[in-house]
């Protein structure tokens, strides 16, 4: 079985991405995440990024105006439409999961008072019926069990930020996080497959942005990479960190980050499903 892995999109899906894809044979589909979350967002949040005082936080609304803000939601809402009916109607089947820049698509599990989805996207959701929506999950597809994390983490990089109330509620989402990555794991069977959003801690992990406030930081995820090293998927796909693009090692099971799809990035997995082994890699950009 070939599989296409893809994620990071914000919306772009270009001529040249459409070009590679349709010259490429595969079977399955794998989504990463971040559909939505288009470039226009980002004077928000390198603000918010170098914000040391949290006395100076504002929102979106109030820091880029009424209007602009108004304009950007619809236009990050038709972003995502785009991603994901692109991916949709390449006609094979797949799962995906959601990132951490597709605000609105998903119920956040963690905490009921941030990203809560919009009926709109709900409703546009019943129209995705060749690829499987799997955010926290666990499905099954020729004898193997995919697991599915993505939505948005509490990475470490920031952590010099957060203040003592802050801190708190970090805590406390991220416990409530590890106990449902606890619960799905007991759900797999001997064969899987990890996709998830975020990557495993010390693998693709590394801000090497020097223009990023948290340079040099990690916006990997511990209890991910402890799942992967007990579990040991034969494959596990990440994305999220956009400087990356390729393969390495954890334990027994192979970590891949098939790059940034906005640039035309994407990967191209050909496993043995009846043994659970990985056959070859293609990485194309």
């Amino acid at each position: 079985m070939k599989i296409l892995a893809i994620g990071d999109l914000h919306g772009n899906i270009s001529a040249k991405l459409r070009n590679r894809i349709s010259k490429e044979y595969f079977d399955f589909i794998t989504g990463i995440g971040d559909y939505a979350g288009i470039d226009d967002w980002y004077p928000w949040i390198n603000y918010l990024f170098k914000l040391k005082d949290r006395t100076k936080w504002i929102s979106a609304q109030k820091f880029l105006g009424k209007k602009k803000f108004k304009r950007l939601i619809k236009k990050d809402f038709e972003a995502g439409k785009e991603a994901l009916l692109f991916l949709n109607n390449l006609g094979k089947p797949g799962f995906f999961v959601f990132g951490n820049g597709d605000d609105e698509w998903y119920n956040y599990p963690f905490s009921k008072k941030i990203l809560q989805a919009k009926k709109s996207r709900l409703n546009f959701l019943k129209r995705i019926r060749g690829i499987k929506q799997m955010t926290y999950g666990v499905k099954n597809y020729k004898g193997i069990s995919f697991l599915g994390f993505g939505g948005y983490m509490d990475a470490t990089a920031n952590e010099s930020h957060r203040d003592k109330e802050w801190q708190k509620r970090v805590n406390k989402r991220h416990n409530k996080a590890k106990k449902k990555m606890k619960s799905l794991v007991k759900k797999l069977s001997k064969k899987s497959i990890f996709i998830l959003h975020y990557p495993p801690k010390g693998i693709f992990d590394k801000i090497l942005d020097k223009k990023n406030p948290f340079y040099g930081g990690s916006t990997g995820i511990d209890f991910f990479r402890k799942a992967i090293i007990q579990k040991k998927p034969f494959l596990v796909l990440c994305g999220h960190m956009h400087e990356y693009q390729g393969k390495k090692k954890l334990g027994g099971s192979l970590v891949i980050n098939p790059g940034e799809g906005s640039k035309g990035e994407f990967a191209i997995i050909d496993i043995d499903e009846i043994k659970g082994k990985i056959k070859k890699i293609r990485f194309l950009k």
